[in-house]
């Protein structure tokens, strides 16, 4: 039994923390993977923006520890590997994949201060081996997000890689003998499919382990008429053995896999022995040819796919020389974009992006405040501090024997005091709150609310090119966060 209490604890600052290449939520790719990369493949796949955006408005639970192993002095993070992720997302938005997901990033970092997320606690496993109860644990029974069946056949596989005989696992993790084999047999039979040179679009499916339906595959491979079909078998350890010519094994596995991809083959189509037979007769040209003896075994299909990854790998690759960035003629940057689904907000918006500064100052300048002020007022509506803000006004007037009408809105000033309030959790980026309340109290100022102000109503106050862009800077991380519709707060867990 694994002592536990010996493990050590403490806190580590996000930064130092590397994300696991080994994670079985990353797909193999036959190379070495950067942490951006990793990074954006968990972006991309496993609803790690849900869980910056819980983190956000719950807080990051102080029970919850990522376990981490040193390896060459470098701490990789082996279970935690999505609340990382969206840890280093709020320090850094930038190093999202995208230019909107950077953008949604930013909207939530601005919502929270660094120093809440800037270290995490953290438990010290010995080995990747010793970690592996837990990590099992955790995954396959439903306490936090759980792995597809091709995870947790990498799992496996890779604690084989480690040095682990099946058996071994099956006995000190407390697993059925057959769980461990019929895994390590799917994750080969998945490589394999992997391997085999498919149609661009065909092997991008194959390829993505979250959606490629393995258990369809999985019954096909296990159908001792496709076996046959095919020429294999499988020796006691589930390891391909051919008996015919490799070429003929990969025409008729590739026509079996691109049916599983397309969804052309599924399991509701493979319920007897006859649907099955008639299934592999209808292979036609893709039947593989019994008659063309050979021998070959899994490592030798494998293998030749790595050594084809090592040579692309080695050859050098020509730098792109660096796009010149396009002129900004408008005040509002080209790759920003607006999330809601007001159609006037949007409307203003999409004319505002089209104006040129230098062209246009005072229709710039008055559609700027006016997007100003219905995109922040449509925030406030859709995530009712409206109606918090209204609540006080209404108090406030009648400590002093005043009524607040019915129709009252507040100004476009009294909506940014709100925001930038001391008891307001809108924005948690002490940075954006000193710019924006530098904006407000600050009137004589030029980069103030009184100077947009002064654009709207003095008719002697003329806007210009240099003193409209100017504003942009310090409200960027304001529209960030008003200009994302507002969605439900979901339950999506750490």
């Amino acid at each position: 039994m694994i002592d536990y209490s010996t493990w050590k604890e403490g806190h580590l600052k996000v930064t130092t923390l590397l994300l696991d290449p080994d994670n079985p939520r990353i797909p193999d790719s036959g190379e070495k993977r950067s942490q951006r990369d990793l990074l954006a493949e968990l972006v991309e796949n496993d609803k790690v923006y849900d869980l910056a955006k819980s983190i956000v408005e719950n807080g990051y639970y102080p029970v919850e520890s990522l376990i981490i192993v040193e390896e060459k002095g470098k701490k990789y993070v082996v279970e935690g590997n999505r609340r990382l992720a969206a840890l280093k997302l709020l320090l850094s938005p930038e190093s999202a994949p995208n230019d909107l997901r950077k953008r949604r990033f930013r909207a939530l970092a601005n919502r929270i201060s660094p120093e809440a997320v800037s270290k995490v606690k953290v438990i010290r496993a010995p080995t990747r081996e010793a970690a592996a109860p837990v990590i099992m644990s955790k995954h396959t029974r439903g306490q936090v997000e759980g792995w597809e069946p091709l995870m947790k056949a990498k799992f496996y596989h890779n604690l084989v890689d480690q040095g682990l005989a099946p058996e071994e696992i099956s006995e000190q993790y407390n697993l059925p003998p057959s769980e461990v084999t019929n895994a390590l047999q799917q994750y080969m039979m998945y490589s394999m499919a992997c391997a085999l040179e498919l149609p661009g679009e065909i092997a991008k499916k194959v390829q993505n382990p979250r959606e490629f339906p393995i258990t369809n595959l999985e019954r096909l491979y296990k159908n001792p008429e496709v076996t046959k079909a095919l020429g294999i078998t499988f020796d006691g350890n589930k390891r391909v053995i051919g008996a015919i010519d490799i070429d003929e094994f990969k025409k008729g596995y590739a026509k079996i896999v691109t049916d599983v991809a397309t969804g052309d083959i599924h399991s509701r189509k493979l319920n007897t022995k006859t649907e099955m037979r008639k299934y592999l007769a209808s292979l036609g040209e893709h039947q593989p040819d019994l008659s063309k003896k050979g021998k070959f075994t899994s490592d030798m299909l494998l293998q030749p796919s790595r050594q084809k990854e090592k040579v692309e790998r080695s050859t050098p690759t020509q730098k792109k020389r660096p796009q010149q960035k396009p002129i900004q003629r408008a005040i509002i940057p080209l790759d920003f974009s607006c999330d809601v689904e007001n159609q006037r907000i949007n409307d203003v918006f999409k004319e505002l992006k089209k104006l040129p500064v230098a062209h246009y100052p005072n229709a710039v300048a008055l559609m700027f405040r006016s997007l100003l002020e219905m995109s922040l007022g449509y925030y406030l509506d859709r995530t009712g501090h409206l109606s918090t803000l209204q609540n006080q006004q209404k108090a406030a007037r009648e400590k002093k024997g005043q009524k607040l009408s019915r129709g009252w809105h507040p100004t476009l000033t009294e909506m940014l005091k709100y925001v930038v309030a001391e008891d307001t959790d809108i924005i948690g980026n002490p940075n954006l709150l000193k710019a924006l309340r530098k904006l407000i109290d600050q009137p004589n100022n030029l980069l103030s609310v009184d100077t947009l102000n002064l654009f709207v109503h003095n008719q002697h106050f003329y806007p210009n090119e240099d003193s409209l862009r100017g504003f942009w800077p310090p409200l960027q991380g304001l529209f960030e966060i008003i200009l994302i519709e507002p969605d439900e707060t979901d339950d999506d867990t750490e």
